[in-house]
């Protein structure tokens, strides 16, 4: 997945979101867990295990990428799964 996404930011992919703040808010309102096919578990216990962490939503194509920005300096996680608005 991480490829896939390197090469569609590459070619101008559409983020349409990038934020900041409590976790619990952020899976609550935005991450939409529920919807992703491939990635959820890491991406659901970043969510659970810290108080507050930067998330990106990336569409491509058929495809929403999810990538979870942990604060505290550990790697970005990524999930995806079908875009909801198709």
């Amino acid at each position: 997945m991480r490829d896939e996404l390197l090469a569609a930011l590459r070619k101008g992919a559409n983020v349409r979101l990038w934020l900041s703040g409590p976790s619990a808010d952020l899976a609550k309102s935005y991450a939409k867990l529920d919807e992703l096919t491939e990635g959820t578990g890491p991406a659901a216990e970043a969510f659970a295990s810290a108080a507050t962490i930067g998330l990106a939503n990336v569409e491509v194509g058929l495809w929403r990428f999810l990538v979870v920005l942990p604060e505290d300096g550990g790697s970005p996680l990524i999930a995806r799964g079908p875009r909801g608005d198709r």
